[in-house]
């Protein structure tokens, strides 16, 4: 059964970011020239084009594990380890939502083995390298009586630090195995974040190739 012109396929599921992506503040947001221009770097297919838009959702997904550990430790005093943990679990969907879709531009449902389990596989092997570098410096800053605001920018100082040493090497992974497409078609960016139209073809090249082949 053909479907219906504008109508999403039935296997792919809504997310918060198409959700996000779609409103109306964001819309407007992407359609400003400067925006465009900042995000200008950003388009392209190529592996450098990629690592600048994996970047960008990095420092996305830093922010957000980042304010997480400050309002764990500052605000409910929890450990290291826990606010690290936490921080990790506000972070990941965002981060495979952009880095699938803007990042490398793939669409449609996401497959359980070949994207999904590597990418949590990856969260979870920087989890554990954090946990080990916040676990230390919780353990140095209560044995040195540090606490309050300087406590936890050091918490997340130790979180950033773990998380940097893979970081290069996560890039590598999704661009050669996990978000493998079999084409180089154009990744989402700035305009088509905010539903940007087809390109147009130029009528004097379309009209040059149809008198060449009618030779």
């Amino acid at each position: 059964m053909n479907q219906m012109p504008g109508t999403r396929p039935r296997h792919e599921r809504t997310t918060v970011l198409d959700r996000v992506r779609r409103s109306g503040p964001v819309e407007r947001l992407f359609g400003l020239p400067l925006v465009n221009k900042l995000l200008s770097p950003a388009r392209g297919t190529g592996a450098v084009h990629k690592f600048i838009r994996y970047s960008m959702v990095s420092a996305v997904a830093i922010g957000i594990s980042q304010v997480t550990i400050l309002i764990c430790t500052l605000a409910f005093h929890l450990s290291g380890v826990a606010s690290n943990a936490i921080g990790a679990a506000a972070s990941t969907p965002a981060s495979y939502e952009l880095n699938r879709k803007w990042a490398w531009g793939k669409h449609g449902k996401s497959h359980l083995w070949k994207e999904v389990v590597p990418f949590w596989s990856l969260t979870i092997a920087g989890l554990l390298a954090s946990t080990g570098t916040t676990a230390l410096a919780d353990s140095e800053l209560h044995a040195h009586h540090v606490t309050g605001l300087e406590r936890s920018v050091i918490i997340m100082a130790a979180s950033l630090f773990a998380w940097g040493v893979i970081w290069v090497a996560k890039f590598v992974i999704f661009n050669r195995l996990v978000f493998v497409t079999r084409d180089d078609a154009e990744p989402l960016v700035a305009g088509s974040l905010a539903g940007a139209v087809p390109p147009v073809e130029n009528p004097l090249t379309s009209a040059g190739v149809e008198s060449q082949a009618a030779r």
